[in-house]
């Protein structure tokens, strides 16, 4: 199980800098957004707004008349001044529970951290419009698979066959990105401001981190990769 409180405590520490050091993050919001064919939408419900990445394109892309952003973090102070109309909750989607419904439900790169992908994803079907999209981004497995095969550390991320039985019927696009850092350190850096070092508590010792760097510079090159999924479910 995912330790939640860490969860949201390694993003409030990372806040200020994860815009600045998402890069992939913001490129996938960008196409995850293009993706959506309507431009009209009534009730919107963003997962995981955190600090506006995603909320900026949404507002700029489509009309609505109510948008309530969910985050596990509190970062109302992120978004609200972009649009009146945007309401903020703070709340772990796994416990959201709503009688609304909703012509949208959008989330970028944040429902991985969910203990249960599968639940999660019918609950959100459930609170759709009849003519509602779910659009969302996830990752697929082997993401990050330098830091699992360096430091044995990994969310349960779902092969792309698991996603495609969870989403039939889906629009699914899978890419594949690569950073390159200069150094391990760097590369551990970025993942701590991105608030990607959430994964786990577990300290390591000196060997083992020592060790585990070397893995990352000698076999991987200090490179890291990103597989982010993109899925669009429209309800019949």
């Amino acid at each position: 199980m995912l330790d939640k409180n860490l969860i949201e405590k390694k993003f409030k520490n990372s806040i200020e800098f994860y815009d600045d050091n998402a890069i992939i993050q913001e490129k996938m919001a960008k196409k995850l957004v293009s993706l959506i064919n309507r431009t009209n939408f009534n009730n919107i419900l963003e997962i995981g707004s955190y600090s506006g990445i995603l909320t900026k394109k949404i507002i700029k892309k489509f009309d609505f008349e109510n948008y309530l952003a969910l985050d596990i973090v509190d970062s109302f102070e992120k978004i609200k001044s972009l649009s009146p109309k945007i309401k903020f909750q703070k709340e772990d989607v796994e416990s959201f529970k709503t009688k609304e419904k909703f012509n949208l439900i959008i989330a970028n790169a944040s429902l991985q951290w969910c203990n249960d992908f599968s639940v999660t994803i019918e609950k959100l079907k459930s609170y759709l419009a009849q003519d509602g999209i779910l659009a969302l981004t996830t990752f697929a497995s082997d993401n990050f698979f330098e830091i699992r095969e360096s430091f044995n550390i990994s969310l349960d991320y779902k092969t792309i066959e698991e996603i495609e039985k969870i989403f039939k019927n889906s629009k699914i696009e899978q890419e594949i990105h690569t950073l390159q850092f200069k150094s391990p350190n760097e590369l551990l850096k970025h993942l701590k401001l991105t608030g990607v070092n959430a994964i786990s508590k577990n300290t390591l010792n000196y060997k083992e981190i020592k060790k585990s760097m070397e893995i990352l510079d000698k076999k991987f090159q200090n490179k890291l990769t990103y597989k982010p999924v993109y899925i669009i479910f429209s309800k019949a």
